[in-house]
């Protein structure tokens, strides 16, 4: 039986290499128990931006008919295609250098600047880091203190 975590890598190594033939991005991946039902939920965009109720219908279907023929959950489960949202999550080093000049949300492993929680304007990514402003105060993050990281909607 595969782990959560070799269940999420084989979906976004193989189901997202399908989406984006499709020409689609997948953003995220989330795998888990929800009042007792399993949930596979992906978060897919269109690369240039803004997906459709119908896109995600459609990528919908094409992934379920390829995670049929791949088998790698052991149970049943619900598949579940939405858009990622304007507070959607930055994973990749592209993800972060795609919203250079917006706000994001970061949540760190070890403090910097004394802080875990960390919201700042995204300015450059480099090799190893995401350079950000706060409060005028320019410093780097690097991506392997980052626990997980959002957009911030400024409304």
């Amino acid at each position: 039986m595969e782990t959560r975590e070799e269940i999420i890598s084989l979906v976004e190594r193989e189901i997202g290499q399908v989406i984006e033939n499709m020409g689609y991005e997948l953003i995220d991946v989330e795998y888990g128990r929800e009042r007792g039902i399993w949930v596979l939920r992906l978060f897919v965009d269109r690369v240039e931006g803004g997906i459709t109720l119908k896109e995600c219908e459609s990528i919908s279907h094409t992934v379920s008919l390829l995670l049929d023929e791949l088998d790698p959950i052991p149970h049943s489960y619900n598949l579940e295609v939405f858009s990622p949202g304007l507070d959607r999550v930055l994973k990749k080093p592209k993800d972060f250098a795609r919203f250079v000049g917006h706000k994001a949300l970061f949540k760190l492993k070890s403090p910097i600047k004394g802080s875990k929680n960390i919201k700042a304007t995204i300015r450059e990514v480099v090799s190893s880091a995401v350079i950000v402003e706060r409060e005028r105060e320019i410093f780097s993050i690097p991506f392997e203190n980052i626990l997980k990281a959002r957009l911030e909607v400024e409304l």
